[in-house]
């Protein structure tokens, strides 16, 4: 795991905020062509390709340019978001999490697996499947929004917190090439406890739900510790059939979420304490500010929390 001080955040935020993103940007670049590679290599044996880890660490975008790179390469990237399997909420009765008393929206229950293993079998035999798409706004499933077929010297990529499920997976495990993504990183203050990869994800996923999915920082709050409980009871245990792993942190996106979320935090440094997160109330407004508009890459996987 890679330590980044909050000195040194800051320090490169002030004095050469360009050179600070170009040399995450690289970085992040850097491990994604490595893993096209793999992907191009295998692609007749392991046409599926599974992209997985846990809320926030950048699935979508990190699927999207990969396919970029493997399309490059000549071999064309179909595209599957386990996201759109979610099943409409009206439907049935959403599991809960009693622990926390919210509901278990993590669970593998409020997707339609059955119907995604279904689709990922037909699509490898070579048959051209219907596939939904989940509309977050009204929680409704569009259940034939396209069509996908498979063709020859072509993958499949699917995303999602489940992918490595062997529910979802059975036999076909063995034709696919298994990516874990995850922020692997921590952030070290002056004093007091690290912000753990966790924290750091929150702080993303807290921006993209304000922002994307009407969905306001302390709603985000209210439904951590049942994301983090989820990830330990749906996605650590499949954890170590990844051939490969991805970091996609970039140490700069600290200096862009923290201001922009400081004001909002302060109003509920108690919720931020009950989820596991006072660390990051510790460093409130202690972050340097880094202006991002025309500095960031248009593929950099940070679009996909602040747009």
């Amino acid at each position: 795991m890679s330590e980044y001080t909050v000195k040194y955040i800051n320090r490169r935020a002030r004095t050469d905020a360009a050179g600070f993103i170009r040399d995450c940007e690289e970085h992040y670049h850097r491990q994604i062509h490595m893993a096209a590679d793999e992907i191009v290599r295998n692609r007749e044996h392991c046409p599926i390709v599974l992209i997985n880890g846990p809320s926030s660490s950048g699935k979508t975008t990190t699927n999207d340019r990969i396919a970029r790179i493997v399309e490059l390469a000549g071999v064309h990237a179909n595209m599957l978001s386990m996201d759109d399997y979610y099943r409409t909420a009206a439907d049935y009765e959403q599991p809960m999490d009693d622990e926390n008393g919210v509901p278990d929206l993590e669970s593998p229950e409020c997707m339609d697996l059955a119907r995604l293993s279904d689709d990922l079998a037909r699509l490898v035999a070579g048959e051209e499947v219907s596939v939904p798409r989940f509309d977050f706004e009204t929680r409704t499933s569009i259940p034939h929004d396209r069509t996908v077929r498979l063709g020859r010297d072509e993958v499949i990529m699917i995303e999602g917190i489940h992918s490595f499920n062997p529910v979802i997976m059975g036999d076909l495990a063995n034709r696919a090439t298994s990516i874990y993504l995850s922020v692997a990183s921590a952030l070290v203050p002056p004093k007091g406890p690290r912000l753990e990869p966790y924290m750091l994800r929150f702080l993303r996923r807290a921006m993209r739900d304000s922002l994307f999915r009407s969905s306001p920082v302390e709603a985000t709050l209210r439904q951590w510790n049942s994301v983090r409980r989820g990830e330990r009871l749906y996605i650590s245990p499949y954890r170590g059939q990844a051939n490969l792993t991805i970091d996609t942190f970039l140490p700069y996106e600290v200096n862009i979420l923290m201001p922009r979320l400081t004001s909002v935090l302060r109003e509920h440094r108690d919720a931020l304490e009950h989820a596991g997160l006072a660390p990051i109330d510790d460093i409130l407004g202690t972050i340097t500010p880094i202006e991002w508009q025309g500095r960031i890459p248009e593929d950099s996987v940070l679009h996909e929390f602040i747009g």
